[in-house]
């Protein structure tokens, strides 16, 4: 594959001699009384909410659902359960960020529980998470969310389908 989207969804032509780098990504999706849990990003972007979650670490290494446990827990301080049985591979995207380096990203999904609160010990990590709540997914706006989120939230009937 040679094209890239960008953060505005533009084409890029890779160069041939353009280093791709790899990212396997991870998100949990967590329903409780018809509520998403969902994290506020501090970084600058169109989409204002995400399902908590993240990278993969390939060093040292750790399984998808390991990862996406993790990263449930860093980013809301909720323990996370996933269900093994719903794990999905969301979206092979290959992307261009601002930077203008070149990712081939795998983005995993799976539903699961969560403890009914945080952990007492977690601290908010404010460089990433401006905040943590439990969203009404009716009122996500297509431009709320990560475009890969919202076709996966459609997929699975938790707001209206966007096969975009």
């Amino acid at each position: 594959m040679r094209r890239y989207l960008d953060i505005h969804g533009d084409e890029h032509e890779r160069p041939a001699d353009a280093e791709v780098r790899w990212r396997i990504g991870g998100y949990g999706v967590i329903v409780r009384d018809g509520r998403l849990l969902m994290v506020e990003t501090v970084l600058p972007s169109r989409w204002r909410w995400d399902l908590p979650g993240g990278g993969i670490r390939l060093e040292p290494e750790e399984t998808i659902l390991e990862g996406i446990t993790r990263e449930v827990h860093e980013e809301t301080g909720y323990r996370f359960r996933p269900d093994a049985s719903t794990l999905v591979l969301v979206d092979d995207t290959c992307f261009r960020p601002p930077s203008g380096q070149y990712w081939r990203m795998l983005t995993f999904a799976v539903r699961g529980d969560v403890d009914a609160a945080p952990d007492p010990h977690w601290w908010q990590p404010g460089e990433e998470i401006a905040r943590v709540a439990w969203i009404d997914p009716a009122t996500l706006r297509p431009d709320d969310i990560l475009r890969a989120h919202r076709r996966l939230l459609g997929k699975l009937g938790l707001i209206e389908r966007d096969d975009r």
